[in-house]
């Protein structure tokens, strides 16, 4: 999902919060300047006016549970949609529940009626305003952004034919998408519809790389299982959105969202509930709890940092080359090796025991003594709390590694990017450095496909044993 509709989306919470203050404020100070109903007089006095603090107490919790409500009733969806009428009647319908909600309160609980009825209506007429302009002005921002290239979705279909046209001419005029064309075996020219062919199947990856692809519609009629399950894979590897048209192949997988579009559905295989909100979750839960560890972890920052500086040569950290994506950074560790280990490691490259790209051999002499200790404990990993806060790392995710070890990947190796890497994971945790690297990748891939908040807190407390275990690398 790209990162403006993230940021858009997830505003909308905030600025329906806001909405909602504004709303109980102008209600209680037009109460008693204003009648509802303009010529008919309703007798208010200000002495009727509730302590303004216990009224702005209601407001908050009121707010919260509107959000609430909005968010169980999907008001809070991330995509692009230029539809906004079924969110108008939505947005309607739940703040008049609400409403019901605050009256059966106030009757139930409070024992008493609001202090005016008149005040109620404002505060409904105002949240649905204030509500629909907010989102009004981020959708009409949105739109602007769109027409600069920023937010807008390339796509790329795969096969050509009758229902690829149709679906084609649905979206064709939609800001959101840009058509870059199709790939098809029959690329000669053909007379049926305006779905324009830029190259074969073959010519997949290099189209893909020359428009910057981003999401895929698999509109075959007839594709082969092989095809179907390259095509997933290859795109879960480029971090692109796969999408079929389900009139054309068997649904084999469960993990699906259906999105209507012109009345055609259009079925999207989501690699990961890290996708959308999973992704606010999971660096909110990232940033919260790296920074409480990094506070609380400042004796463990000096006394380590002191016996390393007393037990050898050199700086108390490491800096080393990972690479995410297209995106090389350096990670944080505390050394553990001696300086020049990295100029060691071409000549001890015969003795590597891993087998695949990854290197580990077994009492490898470019540890320090303390070394041992350290990664024994995982201790040296710590310093890569740091690296969450600044965003190149999760605290839970696959193992970030050096770029010349990713150019030995095979293709199906590449899923471990469809999400940032990070400081501790499930490979990590079922085997440390001991698991070969092919099943290492399958059990990054799945906790891609299988990630929850829990699954993290359950690996990042199973971690800590090791720790105290002492079973690391």
């Amino acid at each position: 999902m790209k990162r403006s509709e993230i940021i858009f989306g997830a505003l909308r919470v905030p600025v329906d919060y806001l909405a909602i203050i504004i709303a109980f404020l102008l209600a209680y100070y037009l109460r008693p300047i204003t009648d509802l109903i303009p010529g008919v007089q309703f007798h208010f006095g200000l002495e009727l006016l509730p302590p303004f603090n216990e009224y702005m107490m209601l407001a908050y919790f009121a707010a919260v549970f509107l959000v609430f409500m909005f968010a169980i009733n999907h008001l809070y969806s991330l995509k692009i949609t230029h539809r906004f009428s079924k969110a108008f009647f939505k947005i309607v319908f739940l703040v008049t529940a609400w409403m019901m909600f605050i009256i059966s309160y106030y009757f139930l609980v409070v024992h008493e009626l609001f202090f005016s009825r008149i005040a109620l209506a404002h505060i409904w007429f105002f949240t649905i305003f204030f509500i629909i302009v907010g989102r009004s002005i981020i959708q009409i921002i949105q739109t602007i952004l769109l027409r600069f290239d920023i937010g807008r979705r390339k796509v790329l279909f795969i096969g050509a034919n009758s229902i690829a046209d149709r679906f084609y001419n649905s979206i064709k005029n939609d800001p959101i998408y840009e058509i870059i064309g199709a790939l098809d075996d029959a690329i000669a020219s053909r007379k049926l519809g305006q779905l324009k062919i830029i190259g074969k199947r073959e010519n997949l990856e290099n189209i893909v790389k020359k428009y910057k692809v981003e999401e895929i519609i698999q509109a075959e009629p007839n594709p082969k299982d092989a095809d179907t399950k390259y095509l997933h894979s290859f795109c879960r590897s480029n971090q692109i959105k796969y999408h079929f048209i389900p009139d054309l192949i068997r649904l084999q997988r469960s993990n699906v969202e259906i999105e209507m579009i012109d009345e055609m559905p259009l079925v999207s295989l989501k690699d990961s509930s890290l996708d959308g909100w999973g992704h606010i979750y999971k660096r909110g839960f990232d940033t919260l709890f790296s920074l409480i560890f990094v506070i609380l972890l400042i004796p463990v920052w000096i006394i380590v940092g002191l016996i390393i500086k007393i037990d050898s040569k050199g700086s108390v950290f490491y800096k080393s080359r990972r690479k995410y994506r297209n995106k090389v950074f350096g990670i944080y560790k505390f050394r553990t090796m001696i300086t020049d280990a990295d100029s060691l490691k071409k000549k001890l490259m015969e003795q590597n025991e891993r087998k695949g790209p990854l290197f580990k051999i077994k009492d490898d002499p470019r540890i320090t003594r303390l070394g041992r200790f350290l990664r024994k404990t995982s201790i040296d990993e710590l310093p890569q709390l740091f690296n969450v806060l600044i965003g190149n790392l999760s605290l839970v995710g696959p193992r970030p590694h050096l770029p010349e070890e990713i150019t030995q990947y095979k293709s199906h190796h590449y899923q471990v990017f469809a999400i940032k890497p990070g400081v501790t994971g499930l490979a990590q945790i079922s085997g440390r450095s001991n698991l070969d690297f092919e099943e290492e990748v399958k059990l990054d891939v799945y906790y891609i496909e299988n990630w929850s908040l829990w699954m993290d807190i359950k690996i990042i407390f199973r971690s800590v044993g090791v720790i105290f275990r002492a079973d690391g690398s």
